[in-house]
């Protein structure tokens, strides 16, 4: 389980035509960005890592905001290790005499059903 933060508009530090120009740019539409700071302390971002948090709320300080960041809850992390793959040796492979398919060593080719035992009897009778 992996903590998840928010970033939170408190408002705005600089006048307001620079500020709004300077979200604009990163992607905040003037009558939203209204709405945001009428309605602060507003929520601008929600459910991301500490490092997202930290970058986009350095960001809207950069463009004049008044921000601050909050433990959002947590959020399940997946598990993306997978299992180990098992490497066999080329001594567990054989390539079918009739098809020419290569696979793991069985009784019969998968691919056109030659019977490799047959295979087998008639290389020890030939000696």
């Amino acid at each position: 389980m992996t903590k998840t933060y928010r970033v939170v508009l408190l408002g705005r530090a600089q006048e307001k035509p620079d500020f709004e120009e300077k979200m604009e740019k990163l992607g905040f539409s003037p009558a939203h960005l209204q709405d945001l700071i009428a309605d602060a302390p507003s929520a601008l971002k929600k459910g991301v890592p500490l490092g997202e948090a930290r970058e986009y709320a350095e960001a809207v300080q950069t463009a004049g905001g008044k921000v601050n960041i909050q433990e959002d809850g947590v959020s399940q992390e997946f598990d993306r290790a997978r299992p180990p793959i098992e490497i066999r040796s080329l001594k567990d492979f054989t390539m079918c005499p009739v098809c020419g398919h290569r696979q793991i060593k069985a009784e019969a080719c998968v691919k056109c059903g030659f019977l490799f035992f047959f295979e087998k009897k008639r290389k020890r009778s030939a000696r």
